[in-house]
């Protein structure tokens, strides 16, 4: 049975605009308990991540006015995405090519590039964790 990115994506991904205070994005991370949040324009296209441990670079600086467009990751080689219905095969060997740990999940539709939520590692390692225990080959 093929399996698709949507059936294992941690759905409603955390998403802030440019304009985020840097402390309004800190307490968005911490009552959702991520570590992420993807940073939207006004066409609500990903224009960047800020994590946690991007958070931690703004140690000492204004926190209102440090805004998320001063610290996202504006390199797009580094803001990586793919659809709920790409191939879970296809998403872990871009994954494993990239060295990276997550892949943010857009609408299928192309006119619509919404985010839909976040493929983490963790979340592949979990499953075939899961399946060993039952017994399922991964």
């Amino acid at each position: 049975m093929k399996e698709y990115v949507r059936q294992l994506m941690r759905r409603g991904a955390i998403t802030c605009s440019e304009t985020t205070s840097i402390r309004d994005i800190a307490q968005i991370m911490v009552v959702n308990q991520v570590r992420y949040c993807v940073v939207i324009n006004n066409e609500h296209e990903v224009i960047g991540i800020v994590s946690a441990d991007s958070l931690i670079c703004t140690f000492g600086l204004d926190l209102d006015e440090t805004k998320a467009q001063d610290i996202i990751v504006k390199d797009k080689r580094r803001v990586f995405t793919t659809t709920g219905k790409t191939p879970l095969t296809e998403a872990i060997d871009i994954m494993k090519r990239l060295k990276i740990g997550h892949l943010v999940v857009l609408a299928d539709h192309p006119a619509s590039r919404a985010v839909l939520g976040i493929l983490f590692s963790s979340d592949i390692v979990a499953e075939m964790a899961r399946r060993q225990e039952e017994g399922e080959k991964s």
